[in-house]
């Protein structure tokens, strides 16, 4: 695996505080660009940003092939442009997977894409028959090893359950039968879209999204559908379409809007969750204002469910159960400590943490998540014992998630460049883990 590929993600959450470009030149190209236009010298952005003129070369030149959105922020700053002006999105990133991983992806293709000729959708025969029971127990199963994080097997399972849940809806019998089985449906496309952002298989999982949303609509699920939304902005984020996903969530968030009096857990939980994703956006796009203005509501709406029971609608996808029924004032914390990171202010995302008692509510990828922001912020303050300690906690504990986390081996990137002598045998272990040079 080469290195540029080894530092593209396939993160669990939403919430990738770094863009890692598969055409790096377009990064550079864009700051010298914008640089030059403000009439600004190397020397004069050092000043007005904070950033060193080392970075700024480097990064012009193309020497230095990603950059923290820390340090992008406070470029786009200095120069009075959004943070997604500094750079354009790659139409093709690169997968970190191996070839194998990719010849499997061809069955979820031909589901995902069928044939469609001037007669019709040819849709891949499937053989068998199928009940509600049987695709419920297939679409469970198939959840049960996203929880693992066995990703090969999650792609090699979904075409057979995309085609299951698809014959269940064409055999539908009645209305009420109808309407469960395109639910079902709904709920496959979008653990399909979650597996394939995972693995960054982009086009694909929008796809799925798009199917999952017109399900929905079919289903009359208006909280489904904001679900599907919900991966749409995590997709957007991924691609680095920061504005677009502030929009999608936003537009969303205001259609589902409950009303404070009267709204119950479920609409106040999606409705917090979409606000998170629009404040996330725009944090990383230079919008602090609107950022801390977006996540205010949220909070607002998770003290308003507070010590509610907080169930997910029945066969949501397992990311999705557990990432809904998170939403607390807990999660809003975690979120100002990765804003901070996001900011670059660093000793402040360590000052709230100290206030943070993590609970069993969170679901696993929100609490991994949340720690490689510690450690970030950690390495950034030079406590390069804690950092390494939290990433050995991860290695031992979660591998198959922490393998496919880009922003790990940003912070591995950041402790190995501090250096200030050799690597431990454990340390450079976790480097190699995670396909980096040391």
């Amino acid at each position: 695996m080469s290195k540029q590929a080894a530092t593209l993600e396939a993160d669990p959450q939403l919430h990738e505080v770094f863009w890692i470009m598969a055409h790096e030149p377009a990064l550079g190209d864009n700051l010298a660009r914008i640089r030059v236009s403000k009439g600004l010298t190397q020397e004069d952005l050092e000043e007005r940003s904070g950033v060193s003129v080392s970075t700024i070369r480097k990064l012009e030149q193309n020497d230095r092939k990603s950059a923290r959105v820390s340090t992008l922020r406070r470029l786009a700053q200095a120069l009075d442009v959004r943070t997604s002006d500094l750079f354009q999105p790659s139409p093709e990133p690169v997968s970190p997977l191996d070839e194998s991983v990719h010849t499997d992806l061809f069955a979820l293709r031909r589901t995902l894409k069928p044939v469609r000729g001037l007669s019709g959708i040819h849709m891949p025969d499937f053989d068998g028959e199928v009940t509600y029971e049987s695709v419920r127990t297939s679409f469970l199963a198939a959840n049960a090893l996203y929880r693992e994080d066995d990703y090969r097997a999650v792609v090699q399972t979904i075409p057979t359950l995309l085609l299951e849940a698809m014959t269940l809806v064409a055999e539908a019998g009645s209305p009420d039968s109808d309407r469960a089985a395109r639910t079902l449906l709904s709920q496959t496309f979008q653990f399909s879209a979650q597996a394939l952002i995972q693995l960054q298989q982009y086009d694909l999982a929008y796809q799925a999204i798009t199917e999952g949303i017109a399900n929905a609509e079919l289903a009359d699920d208006p909280l489904l559908g904001a679900w599907h939304v919900f991966n749409e902005c995590w997709l957007f984020l991924r691609e680095g379409r920061l504005e677009d996903s502030r929009r999608a969530a936003l537009t969303t968030a205001e259609t589902i809007e409950p009303r404070f009096s009267t709204g119950n857990p479920a609409e106040f939980a999606t409705w917090g969750w979409l606000l998170l994703w629009a404040s996330a956006a725009a944090v990383r796009n230079n919008q602090g204002d609107q950022a801390e203005d977006m996540l205010a509501l949220a909070e607002a709406g998770a003290h308003r469910i507070q010590g509610q029971e907080l169930e997910a609608p029945p066969f949501w996808a397992a990311r999705g159960a557990s990432t809904f029924a998170g939403f607390s004032p807990e999660l809003i914390q975690i979120k100002a400590v990765e804003y901070a990171v996001v900011q670059g202010n660093t000793a402040r995302a360590l000052e709230i943490q100290d206030t943070i008692h993590l609970s069993g509510k969170l679901s696993s990828s929100t609490r991994h998540r949340h720690m490689l922001d510690v450690a970030s912020a950690h390495a950034s303050e030079h406590n390069t014992a804690e950092s390494w300690a939290i990433l050995r906690d991860l290695r031992t504990r979660v591998p198959h998630w922490l393998r496919y986390q880009s922003f790990a081996r940003r912070v591995v990137d950041q402790l190995i460049e501090d250096r200030s002598r050799a690597l431990r045998a454990d340390q450079a272990e976790i480097a190699t883990f995670l396909g980096i040079e040391s």
